[in-house]
């Protein structure tokens, strides 16, 4: 049976011509299992943007999240110094309307607008990223991304408490002058600065409301929107800001953020006309929506992986997961082919590095295909090594997903046929799963990175020793020295050699096995305009509107 949501009487009547194949479409999925969710709140006026965000952000607060669902909700929120271009992402003015950067490329002067202001009405100046930036790399409990700002002159010292914060090359000259002085010349640090993990945060919310700063009732925020409402599992609802700088250009003045995470279910309410985005589609059905004018998948910067836990708490486990050589049968013994042909059929490719090609410049390393010949034997050494013969029982974890279930599930009979291993599969909601991840306290992990920034660093200095997103147990002083080495290299060439020396290392030692490079799989309404599609899927919704003349022509068609 069909559940009838609540917000079904906000859904206009259809031409039944027009749409008795999207609903044979939805009849379809509902016959593999899927169904409508009935979401818990209580009737609001229609937004004029919808999007299903796929989860429910695991924080609001830039500090804490790593995640591409968290980060569009901050980027709608807050905004940093510089803001992204919506067609190049390129860096465009944000919170400063101009900078200059020294000849020796080490020092970064941002001019801060003197209209920017906190939603509350209070003056934005440069002491708030002095503040921001400080408490990001707070020794006591520092960032997920701290190592950014260790790019920063004694950034790093003063995280680990080797250094005071006056030392720090971060400083407010003026109200409106904010300084960074760089160890070394950083060809993508403007870039970084757009990135929502270095926001900036209210102050005097903070402090004093600590942990519950970013709840609707007291969140400040600095961009094109505000947090009207957030109510868990159902939605968060945005509303345009007033007080931002650029209020003008802003064109929604309501967004809606849905955290369906079933594939099925978001693709029912894209399909009946509650929502206008949906970032991802059920694997089930990509073939027949390939052949949609609104789904047109794209290259994107982004690589699916598997985390392997070289530091397992279990002894007998932590024998085999440790071993290079045993990471190394395990992928060997991947079909990513059949993967990519067979589960996931939206064009990816079978992924033989972590960092996907595209990057100008840069030709990296890349791993041998398939070769179970050899997984066996790698195996067989190891075992004979160990002086045991049999492997333990693992698991693979993953996040609620139906694409993530069905690959764990391939791999699974892949490692049972072809290793004679035996794996379990445990799934887990989002948040869950992070907390696992970070804590170590898996087997096995479904994992993947989408790049932060276009160059090979976003992805390599992930498993850099006590990387705040490592989360493999992985340290290697060879490898951090190279990562280290590369981001001193003002040689643009010789910089991405070194970097291709450092994937090779990692490549070696195998804390991750490469899976496929993603492409988007975004399902657009075709009166949706200001949203180009680009290398990172970052759409920043200040510059998406509503052709209503569209909408109104598609309705009565």
């Amino acid at each position: 049976m069909v559940l009838v949501p609540w917000w079904a009487a906000n859904i206009a009547p259809m031409k039944r011509d027009r749409n008795r194949n999207l609903f044979a479409l939805v009849l379809t999925l509902l016959l593999l299992g899927g169904g409508v969710m009935a979401l818990q709140g209580t009737t609001m006026e229609k937004a004029d943007f919808t999007f299903n965000n796929a989860s429910e952000p695991e924080s609001l607060d830039p500090k804490i999240v790593s995640g591409v669902p968290e980060g569009r909700v901050l980027r709608c929120l807050y905004e940093g110094l510089v803001n992204m271009h919506p067609k190049t992402l390129a860096p465009v003015p944000g919170m400063a309307e101009r900078w200059e950067i020294s000849k020796d490329r080490r020092t970064y002067t941002f001019h801060i607008r003197k209209n920017a202001l906190w939603s509350n009405g209070d003056a934005l100046t440069a002491k708030d990223f002095v503040y921001s930036w400080r408490r990001f790399l707070d020794p006591d409990s520092p960032a997920k991304y701290a190592q950014l700002l260790w790019l920063v002159s004694k950034g790093k010292d003063y995280m680990l408490g080797k250094a005071q914060w006056k030392e720090v090359g971060i400083r407010a000259k003026d109200p409106h002058t904010f300084v960074v002085e760089l160890v070394h010349p950083t060809a993508y640090f403007l870039g970084l600065t757009s990135f929502y993990a270095l926001f900036p945060v209210h102050r005097a919310t903070v402090e004093a409301h600590p942990g519950m700063w970013f709840k609707p009732e007291h969140c400040v925020c600095n961009g094109p929107f505000l947090l009207h409402e957030r109510m868990i599992r159902d939605r968060i609802r945005l509303r345009k800001n007033p007080r931002y700088w650029d209020a003008d250009t802003v064109r929604l003045n309501t967004v809606d953020i849905l955290p369906v995470e079933d594939h099925v279910t978001g693709l029912n309410l894209y399909l009946t006309g509650v929502i206008d985005w949906e970032t991802d589609v059920p694997q089930q059905v990509i073939v027949d929506l390939m052949k949609r004018s609104d789904f047109a998948p794209r290259a994107y910067l982004g690589s699916y992986f598997y985390r392997v836990n070289v530091k397992s708490r279990h002894p007998d486990k932590a024998r085999f997961l440790s071993d290079p050589r045993f990471r190394l049968a395990l992928y060997l013994a991947m079909d990513r082919k059949s993967i990519v042909e067979g589960v996931t059929q939206a064009g990816e490719t079978p992924a033989r590095s972590l960092v996907p090609p595209g990057l100008p410049g840069y030709d990296g390393p890349k791993l041998p295909g398939t070769d179970l010949a050899k997984a066996r034997a790698l195996l067989a050494e190891v075992k004979r090594d160990l002086g045991v013969s049999e492997v333990p029982t693992l698991t693979i974890l993953y996040n609620t997903s139906e694409s993530h279930k069905s690959i764990a599930e391939v791999i699974q009979q892949q490692w049972g046929r072809g290793l004679g291993l035996d794996i379990k599969l445990e799934n887990q909601e989002w948040g869950t799963y992070l907390n696992s991840q970070k804590t170590l306290d898996y087997d096995i992990c479904r994992s993947a990175w989408i790049g932060d920034y276009p160059d090979p660093n976003t992805f390599l200095d992930l498993f850099v020793t006590g990387g705040g997103n490592n989360n493999t147990g992985y340290s290697d002083a060879r490898y951090d020295a190279l990562i280290d080495k590369a981001a001193r290299e003002a040689d643009k060439a010789k910089r991405l050699d070194i970097l291709s020396e450092a994937e090779s290392k990692l490549l070696e030692d195998l804390p991750i096995l490469p899976i496929y490079y993603y492409v988007t799989k975004n399902l657009l309404r075709p009166w949706v305009k200001g949203f180009y599609p680009n290398i990172q899927n970052v759409h920043p919704l200040k510059f998406v509107w509503i052709d209503e003349k569209a909408r109104r022509e598609y309705d009565g068609r």
